[in-house]
């Protein structure tokens, strides 16, 4: 099984280097390069830990001073077999030495996890105003067009409809008998009290005028729903011929008009969206979060915006996290939103991200080149509680890699010692042990803690 550190650096292989093929000397002695030296090194440090007197041979093969000497029957080495291990690993100090083995205590997290996002903008939907006809009419002109910033009450489109003027007209009607039957009431109102007209006629005058009242209302509430103003509704009792039957519709809102589906000379009603207007304001922002860092996210969590092309950084927090996974990208959609006072941000640009994740308690760090991979799965090596020539592996749960450290998020404790440097070298070891037992071990170094 290859074991790899997750940081990218050159290897060396450790390894039994057999005696009986000594390097080639030509005349005087060969000077070995740095890479050589190193690994001849590495490989003694871990055959001094198996066969002493193996090692020993090696050396004296490579410096020159060979001597015949015959190996150790297998039988007559030190072995595993018969015997449970334990799944730990013992290398006295100068074994450790030998190997280059270096640990460092894990550390509490301090810092916050930084998680860089790619993103883009939007105009925020729930704010978005489809400018419609509220009743079926022709389009005589259309003032503006897509890309148009717009404020409220500017006209937009001029539209004809014999519809409207139908409502005008009921309008007007209503209000004419709703005034005669108030005047009227105001009259025997007046007879009443002089006992000039009837109980009974008094109070039909007046439901009369309460009744009228009422249309009148309902009349001029419709012209509302079509989108008039109190003004436009005022000037209807002055308006004559076609004047009934046009209609401005005005911006309700400020903003910047981002869709026309409108052109002069067709007929639209209610169902048809002709403009639709975004305020500018505010924006949506959102960002792209794989599913590997998922668990990491959470609402409330703060998000600087960073938008390249116009060197402007803003803060926002994540306010949204959508509960579907992208097919394509494997990703999870989060959204925040930002202001846009100058209207200087447009829709659909894109962004870069710094998602702050907050320490977390229990959670510590440790040097990347501690970590092992081992088909996909994280270890590490730790020295064991009280026992400084013993050392146990470890599976850990990873929250986030970086260049220089790994958080973990389980397996590890505050202050215990990690294998920092050697810990490839160890998990050969271990690996060897592992084979010549028999089997994988119970004890702490199977990853249980």
């Amino acid at each position: 099984m290859a074991l790899t550190h997750p940081a990218a650096h050159p290897t060396v292989a450790v390894g039994p280097v057999h005696p009986a093929h000594p390097p080639r000397r030509r005349a005087g002695t060969r000077l070995m390069t740095a890479a050589t030296a190193l690994a001849i090194a590495a490989g003694l440090g871990y055959l001094a830990w198996r066969d002493p007197a193996e090692a020993r041979g090696v050396w004296e093969s490579v410096a020159g001073k060979a001597r015949p000497k015959q190996a150790l029957p297998l039988a007559e080495r030190p072995s595993l077999i018969g015997r449970p291990w334990d799944g730990l690993i013992t290398l006295p100090a100068q074994k450790q030495k030998v190997l280059g083995l270096s640990t460092v205590k894990a550390a509490a997290q301090s810092e916050p996890i930084r998680l860089e996002l790619l993103g883009t903008t939007e105009y925020i939907s729930d704010t978005l105003t489809k400018v419609r006809p509220m009743f079926k009419g022709r389009v005589d002109k259309v003032h503006v067009t897509v890309g148009n910033a717009v404020k409220k009450g500017e006209p937009l489109i001029d539209l004809y409809s014999t519809e409207l003027a139908e409502a005008k007209s009921t309008c007007e009607i209503e209000r004419i008998q709703w005034l005669y039957d108030k005047n009227l009431l105001q009259i025997r109102e007046a007879l009443l009290r002089t006992k000039a007209v009837s109980q009974q006629l008094y109070e039909e005058t007046r439901n009369n005028e309460m009744k009228n009242r009422r249309e009148y209302e309902v009349a001029r509430d419709k012209l509302f729903v079509y989108g008039l103003t109190d003004e436009e509704v005022e000037r209807v009792k002055d308006e004559t011929g076609s004047q009934k039957a046009r209609l401005t519709l005005r911006a309700p809102i400020n903003g910047l008009v981002i869709d026309r589906n409108v052109a002069v000379g067709n007929l639209y009603d209610e169902n048809d969206t002709l403009l639709v207007i975004a305020p500018l304001d505010r924006l949506w922002v959102w960002g792209n979060v794989f599913e590997s860092d998922l668990d990491l996210v959470r609402l409330g969590q703060s998000w600087e915006i960073r938008f390249p092309f116009l060197e402007r950084k803003l803060q926002g927090k994540v306010e949204y996290i959508s509960n579907r996974v992208d097919p394509n990208s494997h990703a999870v959609r989060v959204r925040t939103s930002i202001p846009n006072p100058e209207g200087h941000l447009k829709s659909d640009m894109l962004v870069r991200g710094m998602l702050e994740i907050p320490p977390e308690p229990g959670r510590t760090v440790v040097p990347r080149t501690a970590l092992i991979v081992d088909d996909g799965r994280y270890d590490v090596f730790v020295r064991a509680a009280g026992r400084p020539d013993t050392f146990e592996r470890r599976v850990v749960d990873v929250a986030q890699e970086k260049d220089d450290h790994a958080v973990i998020d389980g397996g590890l404790k505050e202050g215990e010692d990690v294998v920092a440097v050697g810990s490839l070298i160890l998990s050969q070891i271990y690996e060897d042990l592992q084979m010549t037992a028999g089997g994988t071990p119970t004890g702490p170094a199977s990853g249980t803690n």
